[in-house]
Order: structure tokens, then sequence, then C-alpha cells
């Protein structure tokens, strides 16, 4: 079997629901979808996504180098496929080309599940059927009230979570912190709150700040700090005893690994699109696994699915209010939560059906004027 063609198109999406938190308003979702065909009748879908930025450069770099370099290879000799790419795009450093790598790795898992006929989590390992998911917001927004927030969690609970994760990172963290009592007291004894700081404080106001949380049996703080600050975390984790959870904003095994042999993380939350596809991310959760850490995939609720059943150290799923495919409208075939649970698809391969009349929409144009305004704060 053979690659025949690859093809590339890049989408402009924004949230079905507003994104704030401490740092950023989201503008959009740029959703990156490439299509792999082989010599013997099979495709393979391939998505990559950026947040507001970046979008069309990858879409660029897949185009005009990547994809050239896979025609003719065997589609299930994906770490022949991976190094390739990754050798040919090592100097632009880190980032766009492993979001880019990750639209054809993740592409090259899809084939491999139809040529085996069998759906991607049973060839990741198979560990289980279904995976526990919790509720993930991204609002923090200055006209949100507590009794807003409240009646958001008492629609959760009726959905059957009963695992919430908030954004923090109000200007007085008693704010934080009233939101996060009350949110506990909803929730019962039996639920468990999430906090995301999303990279707001800095390594001075850290261990201050957040001391004032650590007596509030939180699950986790995640990404209280700055991504490329391993010392500052290790430090940090050191002071606390409320777990870290980090991992969204790295974009390699190696990165990862900086952070497990620090002992300056608790929770991984490689996200696949950004590690570059499933070929690194399969790494990253079984080296999380020899330093005794679980994995917490960060967004791409879909293929996260997979991912968490294949692997023996799994955590929870996030289901990002507003950002799953379903939410979106861009599925043929609905992937969702029922009962806070996420069952993968048992479709052969990932499972993912796009509906194309409806991404056509938001289909970006080559010489189309960008509306981005920005919104990091």
């Amino acid at each position: 079997m053979k690659i025949e063609h690859v093809s590339c198109k890049g989408y402009r999406i924004p949230p079905s629901i507003p994104w704030e938190d401490a740092t950023n308003k989201v503008q959009w979702l740029e959703i990156i979808v490439v299509e792999l065909k082989t010599d013997t009748g099979l495709t393979g879908t391939g998505i990559s996504y950026t947040v507001d930025v970046g979008g069309k450069a990858i879409v660029a770099l897949l185009e005009e180098y990547l994809a050239h370099l896979v025609i003719g290879m065997n589609p299930l000799h994906y770490e022949e496929i991976w190094y390739k790419l990754q050798r040919q795009s090592r100097r632009l450093g880190l980032g766009v080309n492993s979001m880019a790598i990750a639209a054809i790795d993740i592409a090259v898992w899809d084939v491999m599940g139809k040529h085996y006929g069998q759906p991607l989590y049973k060839l990741l390992g198979g560990a289980r059927e279904q995976i526990p998911a919790y509720i993930s917001e991204i609002n923090l927004r200055s006209d949100d009230t507590i009794e807003k927030l409240l009646e958001r969690v008492d629609s959760y609970m009726e959905q059957g979570y009963r695992t919430v994760k908030i954004k923090i990172g109000k200007p007085d963290i008693e704010e934080d912190v009233e939101r996060i009592t009350k949110v506990q007291e909803r929730l019962g004894k039996d639920g468990r709150v999430l906090v995301d700081l999303n990279q707001k404080l800095s390594s001075v106001d850290s261990i201050a700040l957040l001391s004032k949380l650590d007596d509030l049996n939180l699950g986790w703080i995640e990404e209280p700090l700055l991504f490329h600050d391993v010392h500052a975390h290790k430090l940090l984790k050191s002071r606390l005893k409320t777990p870290i959870a980090l991992g969204e904003s790295l974009h390699s095994k190696h990165q990862v690994l900086e952070y497990l042999k620090a002992d300056a993380v608790d929770y991984v939350q490689a996200d696949v699109a950004f590690v570059g596809g499933i070929t690194e991310w399969l790494k990253i959760a079984h080296m999380s696994n020899a330093f005794g850490k679980l994995v917490a995939p960060h967004f791409m609720m879909e293929l996260s699915l997979h991912l968490l059943c294949g692997v023996q150290n799994s955590y929870m799923l996030e289901n990002v209010t507003g950002g799953s495919f379903s939410e979106l409208g861009i599925l043929d075939i609905p992937i969702t939560v029922e009962n806070a649970t996420g069952v993968p698809s048992q479709l052969p391969g990932h499972g993912i059906v796009l509906n194309r009349q409806q991404l056509s929409q938001y289909e970006i144009r080559e010489h189309a004027a960008s509306t981005f305004v920005g919104g990091s704060k």
C-alpha cells in the first residue's frame, strides 16, 4: 500500500459559545484537515488546529513541503513517516511544524485502522472500552456572576458530571476562592473541582497566591506558570500539596520529559495535535507511565477518547463546552459524551466523519483578508 495523494484545507470556526480565560479572549479555532489517499482506495482524515493564529501557516507548510514528502510511502510505516517529516522540518523549531506533522500522522493512523478493520483505541492498546469525563469551561468574562456559574454547574450535574473545571485568575484571588467554594458546595461531597490559570502567574507571586487555594481540596491546578519554566513549576510543586497539571503548551516528548525528570508535574495533558500526532502522543503516554503519572490529554475530545481508552495510565476525558466537533456542527456522525462517560467510535480508524458541506462555509480562502483583532490580555 502506498500514499498517492495528500490534500489540505484550513477552516476558521468560532466556538459555539464565547470563550474567555485569564489571559485570552478567543476569536476562533483554526482547524486544519488533511485527506490522505492510498493506491488501495483507503483514505484517512487527519486533523490539527490552532487557537486564533497560525492556521494558514500550517496549511502552507503542509501544501508546499510536507505533503510531498510522504507520496509513495507505506502508511502502515507510521514511524518512518513521522521521523521523515520531523527531520525535514526540525530547523523550524517546535510548534508550527509539530502541529502540521500531526495532521498527516493522524490521517496515517486513520488509514491503519481502516486497513486492519479496527477502531483506533484498539490499535493503541485497547486498555478500556470507556472513560469518565469532566466538563471544562472557558468562561472568565467580567460580566459572569457566581449565580450564572452555579446555574451552569446545575446543568452539568443534570448531565451526570461530578468533576468540573473552571477558569480562575481574577484580579483578586479571593474572588477565585469564592467561586471555587461555591461550586464545591453545589457539587457536593462526591464532586471535584479542577482549576485552570492559563499561565497567568509569575514565578515570583505564584507560591504566595496559590497557597490560598491549597486547603480547598482541588483536583488540580492547571498551567499556573509560563509553559517553558520547568524550574519554577518544580519549586511550586514542592511547596503545594495540590497536584499540578500541564502539557497542553508543550510540543514534544523531550519537553514533557524535562518536567517528568524534574518531578514538576502530576497530570500530563499533552495535546495530540500540538505534539505531532498520535505517534508522538503515544510515546509521551508510555513515558509518563514509567514515571507513575496519569495522562489527561487537552481538548480534541473525539481523538482523546481513543487515546485514553488505548493506554493504561489514563485519567479523565476533557469535554470543553462549546468546542467539541459536534457542538461546532461539523460532524456527519455525532460523537458525544453521555452521563459523563466517553465511549470511542467503533468504526475502523478514528471514526471522525466530517460534514464537508458544513465545513465549507468556514474555509480560509487564500487571499481573504483576516479579521483577527487579537484577544490576549
